[in-house]
């Protein structure tokens, strides 16, 4: 439960394009909080409400610190912390105070969840209509499925993503990466920032509900749907590009290589570079080469296998031939281009110590992102989010 105490001025807001929008985040695992740390990241104030449980991430993975593994320090990334225990009425009805002066409330529980919480659209809209609550979960909350529980490896499932595997190695498996939660966060952004747009112009808050079951099968099928796209069919589904088994990166002397020949150009001064002569009639179309992605693959691999990366590298570029070193992640940590950037960063954490962060790191001309505040552990910024939101009441009521 979090008491009032007496408050001054709020700590300074970092100063990226979204300063000033107070976002609440109340959410869990990867999908709400990934949102909220994005939006962190450009500026705005996020307010990150836990229970006193903990969010389940806190207990993955290994840790310095107790509840702080790798996971929770970049999802935590830049966000003020309170502990709120929702089934306490104190709390509660600080969780209704906090709502009242957002900006934007962010939730992934479900809607029985966020009705029982007063979360809902109808009370927030009551208590602030200019507030804009963005809301995901598996399927439309107005639907039949809309209290069904999904989690990220349900709805690459549901969408289709696994059956993408299928075709290409045989059976269906997840990507080896939380594709769904990501993706359908990120939808949260810019669907919830539009609506902010809008009430910017209108003065009117609103209800942004992102399904993620809709998000995910737009964004799997917009290529995958391929020569099913026509009625009747043209072809099967699945985008040819993409399922051929012989598109990967190949073997160099010492390492990995991806070489991307793409253009009709580079095609052919691929051609110059491992043959020595043109040969204009060797797939010369973009479309003769999706034909013929088997042989196309063998030239690249037999080219590739014969030099070193960087001598791939090096006769590639020097002829405009786009190529890249396969990275482990490991290697993206020393990379000169991201250190020198601050894209990964070596940061001393006031509570763990030295960690890695990294940044989207977006180039703004007139609000350049800053580097926001270390992520949390439970209930950090208490006394802290009170006094913000006595604040926000106080210029509420002089405006009335």
């Amino acid at each position: 439960m979090i008491e009032n105490s007496d408050c001054g001025a709020t700590a300074e807001t970092p100063k990226g394009p979204l300063d000033g929008l107070l976002v609440v985040e109340v959410a869990t695992v990867i999908m709400g909080p990934f949102a909220g740390r994005q939006l962190a990241k450009l500026g705005a104030e996020v307010i990150k409400v836990e229970a006193p449980s903990g969010d389940v991430l806190r207990r993955s993975g290994r840790f310095e610190s107790p509840g702080m593994p790798g996971t929770a320090l970049s999802l935590g990334d830049g966000k003020r912390n309170i502990v709120l225990d929702l089934t306490d009425a104190a709390d509660l009805s600080t969780l209704g105070r906090l709502t009242a002066v957002a900006d934007v409330v962010l939730t992934n529980y479900l809607p029985r969840q966020r009705e029982r919480f007063g979360l809902s659209w109808e009370t927030i809209s009551e208590i602030n209509p200019r507030c804009v609550l963005i809301t995901a979960q598996g399927y439309a909350s107005a639907s039949e499925r809309g209290n069904i529980p999904a989690y990220d490896d349900t709805i690459e499932a549901a969408s289709g993503v696994c059956d993408v595997y299928r075709r290409l190695e045989g059976e269906p498996r997840y990507p080896p990466y939380v594709l769904a939660d990501k993706v359908c966060g990120l939808s949260m952004i810019y669907a919830g920032l539009a609506a902010v747009y809008r009430c910017q112009i209108t003065g009117q808050g609103q209800w942004v509900d992102v399904p993620m079951f809709d998000v995910m099968t737009d964004f799997n099928l917009i290529e995958q749907l391929s020569d099913f796209t026509f009625d009747p069919p043209l072809g099967e589904a699945g985008w040819h590009r993409t399922l051929h088994p012989a598109r990967r990166p190949h073997p160099t002397k010492d390492g990995w290589v991806c070489i991307l020949p793409y253009t009709d150009e580079s095609w052919r001064r691929f051609l110059l570079l491992t043959s020595g002569e043109e040969c204009d009639s060797l797939f010369p179309t973009h479309r003769n080469r999706n034909d013929n992605v088997a042989q196309v693959q063998s030239i690249i691999a037999d080219f590739a296998c014969t030099r070193t990366t960087d001598e791939v590298i090096a006769d590639c570029s020097a002829r405009g031939i786009p190529v890249q070193s396969v990275n482990s992640i490991e290697d993206l940590v020393e990379d000169e281009y991201l250190r020198r950037r601050g894209t990964v960063e070596r940061f001393e954490h006031p509570n763990v110590g030295a960690i890695w962060r990294t940044t989207p790191n977006f180039g703004y001309s007139e609000s350049p992102l800053v580097s926001p505040l270390p992520a949390a552990e439970p209930g950090r910024d208490q006394e802290e989010v009170m006094c913000l939101i006595v604040n926000r009441e106080r210029t509420r009521e002089n405006r009335t």
